[in-house]
């Protein structure tokens, strides 16, 4: 998965928080990718080192309520 896959499924995942909050922690997280990509690691292996994004909306989203 890359990058863009990886947001829009994050973005996804956390649909029902105020649009604020979705785009602090897509940035959040677009910010990880671009810092490992900038370490010399491939995007694919960037965003695969993070996780899935469906589980980690899940985990914020528990944390929300």
């Amino acid at each position: 998965m890359n990058k863009q896959e990886f947001l829009t499924k994050l973005r996804k995942g956390l649909a029902g928080l105020p649009n604020d909050d979705i785009e602090e922690r897509v940035a959040f997280y677009s910010e990880m990718i671009d810092d490992r990509i900038e370490d010399g690691i491939v995007e694919k292996d960037a965003v695969a080192a993070i996780g899935d994004p469906t589980k980690i909306a899940k985990e914020i989203l528990a944390d929300v309520d």
